[in-house]
């Protein structure tokens, strides 16, 4: 089985490579672990400074250019979520490339989630960024 991997480009371009699934091995697996807490910290690092942005933009009273780069980010998210999850759904293995897709899909979830808490907080004239 194989899993196309969306990999977003420039633009609204997306590059779509297919990678073999590996066979599933002790060393596979901890690859694959290994693999999963390196995108996390990736991504966490990455929404980090996506937050320490907002945090300065708003501090200079950009709160309506947030909300909209959020709703933007918000449809984007949903769209690529639903996109992914309908090729995994049909997924057969349950190996690296399962694990990677179901990390990155938990990742938007919660990026989804993350961002419609942002715009409530900032719709509702509250500081989203104190913590």
């Amino acid at each position: 089985m194989y899993w196309m991997n969306l990999i977003s480009t420039s633009g609204n371009k997306t590059l779509h490579t297919i990678i073999s699934e590996p066979a599933i091995t002790p060393h596979e697996e901890c690859f694959t672990k290994s693999m999963v807490d390196v995108l996390l910290g990736w991504r966490w690092r990455l929404a980090k400074a996506v937050r320490d942005e907002c945090v300065l933009r708003f501090a200079n009273g950009e709160v309506q250019s947030i909300l909209h780069e959020i709703a933007a980010d918000v449809v984007g998210c949903i769209h690529r979520w639903a996109k992914v999850a309908s090729h995994t759904m049909g997924m057969e293995d349950s190996g690296r490339n399962r694990a990677m897709a179901e990390c990155w899909l938990h990742w938007q979830a919660q990026e989804i989630l993350t961002d419609t808490e942002e715009v409530k907080a900032l719709r509702s004239g509250d500081n989203a960024y104190c913590t």
